[in-house]
């Protein structure tokens, strides 16, 4: 920590940005390193001193960092093991430079609902603790519709006309941007469609488990990287979105 330097943040611009930054660690670091059982890129997010605490399967847990790293470098990756494997964000919240992440964790047997304590240090999110407590013997938990103040899912259409010499293009880009969209924890649904009369007028419906989870998809490298690709190949450079709220269940 010597020479090391913390960051004192305002206003909610800033927030947000920092809010991203660690969903950014999360989905591309954290929980990308988990399940492939990379040390390397776990040892990137996490300070020298970070303490794990908690429980698993009723036990105490308590390891240090080299412990911790150790134990992921000699277990099978849940990636080889074949096993089913999600990392879902559930809350962010920052006050200048410091953050708390809560995440869930489904691994092997195991149902980890973590606590992950985040300190700005020279503009970058380090992981400083890690609190963790395995509840797959727990009751099962609310649906977030009956959790009060529970975040709303995010439901949207988007529509935009591709000019007719790039349709093939502009066709594949958004089916590769469909399947990586699909594969992040908080979409639910990315459907990319034509109108049945005009081939050139895409329809896409998109459907996020929350505000943050469509925060991180906007933020995505795919996302980006569509949004470049595609300009110039579409109509005016223009995608209409329109929001929806749901009337039943």
């Amino acid at each position: 920590m010597s020479g090391s330097k913390a960051q004192n943040n305002t206003g909610m611009k800033t927030q947000q940005q920092d809010s991203l930054a660690i969903s950014d660690v999360l989905e591309n670091r954290y929980f990308k390193g988990i399940y492939e059982g990379d040390v390397a890129l776990l040892s990137t997010i996490y300070h020298p001193r970070t303490l794990f605490l908690g429980d698993v399967k009723g036990q105490p847990y308590a390891k240090d960092l080299q412990q911790y790293l150790d134990g992921v470098k000699n277990r099978q990756s849940p990636k080889h093991s074949g096993k089913p494997f999600k990392g879902e964000i559930l809350s962010v919240k920052t006050v200048n430079s410091i953050a708390i992440a809560e995440v869930k964790v489904v691994m092997y047997d195991f149902v980890y609902h973590e606590f992950l304590s985040f300190h700005k240090i020279d503009g970058k999110w380090v992981l400083v603790n890690k609190m963790i407590s395995d509840t797959a013997d727990a009751p099962a938990e609310p649906k977030p519709s009956e959790v009060q103040g529970a975040e709303k899912a995010v439901n949207l259409v988007a529509y935009m006309e591709i000019l007719p010499a790039f349709q093939m293009e502009v066709t594949a880009a958004l089916a590769t941007m469909a399947a990586k969209s699909n594969q992040e924890p908080g979409c639910s649904q990315f459907a990319v469609n034509t109108r049945k009369d005009a081939p050139l007028s895409i329809v896409v419906y998109e459907s996020y488990k929350s505000d943050i989870a469509f925060d991180i998809h906007k933020a995505s490298a795919h996302a980006k990287k569509f949004f470049d690709f595609v300009k110039g190949k579409i109509v005016n450079d223009k995608i209409d979105i329109v929001f929806l709220t749901a009337v039943n269940n």
